[in-house]
């Protein structure tokens, strides 16, 4: 009887966390293990069922206090629960490990578990510096977080903290994607079952100005207001430097004078961006953020490309350009002057050399990944009988906006009209004014209101 195990993930929608799971869930199942990738949206569950590296079957079905998928968990016995994310789970999620009384792996893709604003960062998007409790609780006071998977206001970082302690303190391995991340995290967990392992990576001519490249959807976290004071530094000195942004920009606004030095070119399809990044004179790219990322998927897409890097010196990318020798860091903190000095000078052209490569092109053996989880023997026949009812069939009074979205891709003309029925208005009516009669009704015919 083959191996099954279950990965779990919450409420998340993009950027590198549904990749990772994703990615896992396909190269396990290349490996002749039975996956089931169990994804919520709020109380909707959505479970792939992965074998030879694809998904064959996806289900949906609401639950309310996890037990419709515990049952389902226990028909395909599965034998491992690994958790890719928790964010603003159902609390029953858990717990899942223990009512099917088998090991948990978690993996921490952010700093969600240590801090309820996930990147470490203050009201104004910028690294908070981790100053202590007090400041925290301050923080937590000035901001309001509510938590749904607690059901309550969160008020208290160090109860907070407690809560997550406690939960990974049931599982069997805990892995962090970077050096700089398992630092931070050893902080407030000082666990002996947390392992740094880099995620694993599944795929030029000369001009008178520094051609800078930028990647990503860049918000003021990201760095998108170092971008503009730069840019605004780089305008007034008629600096020989210009930007292409790979990607958006995002919770600023540029004057005409800053456009000129920055090209935006939009969101863009990774197995895309490769050849787009090469039709372009890049010299080398620079990562401004202000928060400290955990791992950062865009790194790697100019370091394929054997691209040098500059970034501030906080974070994930800042500990993998350092460690590996891709590039250079300066101060996080550091003033639009000085960091304009730094992009000037940089000699990016020595980093050209034989270590610029990404080594971890794998996940690697699924004994050794999960190598001392005391996985639990199943020897019953694995039975598949189990199903639930049509969420078409059993919907809330009041959908989420992220389950309204997702029963809406599949649903059929007689769904739609179902499902608006139990959407809430004042959304529909936001959606409708927003957007206007013809939007709303061409996507009557489409996948999702967004």
């Amino acid at each position: 009887m083959k191996t099954v195990i279950a990965i779990i993930m919450t409420n998340v929608h993009g950027g590198g966390t549904p990749r990772h799971a994703y990615e896992m869930a396909a190269e396990w199942s290349r490996q002749g293990v039975q996956v089931l990738f169990v994804y919520a949206n709020d109380r909707l569950i959505k479970v792939f069922f992965y074998e030879d590296g694809n998904a064959y079957e996806t289900i949906r079905f609401f639950d309310y206090d996890g037990k419709r998928l515990v049952q389902l968990l226990k028909e395909y016995h599965v034998e491992l629960i690994h958790v890719e994310h928790l964010l603003d789970a159902e609390s029953y999620m858990l717990s899942i490990h223990k009512e099917l009384q088998v090991p948990l792996v978690v993996t921490l893709h952010d700093y969600y578990f240590v801090c309820p604003f996930i990147q470490l960062t203050n009201e104004n998007d910028i690294y908070c510096e981790e100053k202590g409790d007090k400041s925290c609780n301050e923080c937590l006071a000035r901001r309001g977080f509510y938590s749904a998977t607690l059901e309550k206001q969160v008020k208290d970082i160090k109860k907070w903290r407690e809560h997550w302690l406690s939960f990974l303190q049931e599982a069997s391995l805990i892995i962090v994607p970077s050096k700089d991340m398992e630092q931070r995290i050893k902080k407030y967990f000082p666990l002996s079952s947390i392992q740094m392992r880099e995620n694993p990576e599944l795929i030029s001519a000369e001009s008178s100005d520094i051609h800078v490249g930028l990647i990503g959807g860049l918000s003021k976290a990201k760095g998108a207001e170092v971008i503009k004071e730069v840019l605004s530094m780089a305008s007034q000195k008629k600096s020989p430097v210009h930007f292409t942004l790979f990607g958006t920009l995002s919770d600023v606004q540029l004057t005409t004078d800053e456009k000129g030095y920055i090209t935006i070119l939009g969101p863009y399809k990774e197995q895309e961006v490769y050849s787009m990044i090469s039709s372009h004179q890049i010299n080398y790219f620079w990562f401004p953020g202000v928060c400290p990322e955990t791992y950062s998927y865009t790194l790697s897409i100019p370091i394929r490309l054997r691209i040098p890097c500059l970034s501030s010196d906080i974070g994930a990318i800042a500990s993998r350009i350092q460690s590996h020798r891709w590039g250079e860091t300066y101060p996080w903190n550091a003033q639009a002057d000085k960091i304009l000095d730094k992009l000037l000078d940089f000699n990016y052209q020595k980093f050209y050399n034989p270590d610029f490569v990404i080594e971890n092109t794998s996940f690697g053996s699924f004994e050794s990944f999960y190598a001392g989880v005391p996985f639990k023997e199943v020897n019953e026949v694995l039975q598949t009988s189990l199903s639930f009812p049509s969420p078409y069939t059993e919907l809330p009074e009041i959908l989420y906006r992220e389950e309204f979205n997702e029963l809406w891709k599949g649903a059929g003309l007689a769904e739609k009209r179902k499902l608006l029925g139990h959407v809430d208005k004042n959304w529909l009516k936001m959606v409708w004014r927003k957007k206007g009669a013809t939007y709303f009704l061409r996507k009557i015919r489409d996948k999702a209101l967004k």
